[in-house]
C-alpha cells in the first residue's frame, strides 16, 4: 500500500508543478500581447488625429476657395494652408492663387476682403502669413 500512496503523490506533484509552469508560461503570453496592443492603438491613434487634421484642413481650403469665387467673380481661386494647427494658429501659412483673365482686374478691395476673411477663419494669424498671388491666364 506504500507504493500506491508514493504514486499518488508523486502524480500529485508533478501536476502541481505543471499547473505551476502552465499558468507562469500562459502569463507570460498574456503580458508579451498587451505589449503589443498598446503599442498598435498607439500608432493608430496617431494615425486617425492626423488624418483628422487633414480632412478638416482640406475641407477649410474648399470653403475658403468657395468664399472667394464669391467676392472675385471671374476668378478661379487655389488655396493651400501650411503649419496648420487644429489649436495655435500663429504658425499657420494661407496661399491664395488667383486664376483670372487678364481684363478680369483684382481690386485692392477684393485682397483685403479676402485677408480679412482668412484672418476671421484663423484666430491668431497674421497678416504677414498671408499671401495672395495673381495669375492671369487666357482661355
Amino acid at each position: 500500500m506504500e507504493k500506491k500512496y508514493k504514486k499518488i503523490v508523486c502524480v500529485c506533484i508533478s501536476l502541481f508543478i505543471i499547473c505551476i509552469l502552465t499558468g507562469f508560461i500562459a502569463n507570460n503570453l498574456v503580458f508579451a500581447d498587451d505589449d503589443t496592443k498598446y503599442e498598435s492603438f498607439d500608432t493608430e491613434h496617431e494615425t486617425d488625429m492626423s488624418k483628422k487634421e487633414d480632412y478638416q484642413k482640406a475641407d477649410l481650403e474648399r470653403a475658403l476657395q468657395d468664399a472667394i469665387q464669391l467676392i472675385v467673380e471671374g476668378s478661379n481661386p487655389l488655396v493651400s494652408i501650411h503649419n496648420y494647427d487644429l489649436e495655435d494658429h500663429s504658425e499657420t501659412t494661407v496661399n491664395v492663387t488667383l486664376y483670372a483673365e487678364p481684363c478680369n482686374e483684382i481690386s485692392e478691395e477684393s485682397r483685403a476682403a479676402i485677408e480679412n476673411m482668412i484672418m476671421g477663419s484663423f484666430n491668431g494669424i497674421s497678416k504677414d502669413n498671408i499671401s495672395i498671388d495673381i495669375e492671369y491666364t487666357e482661355r
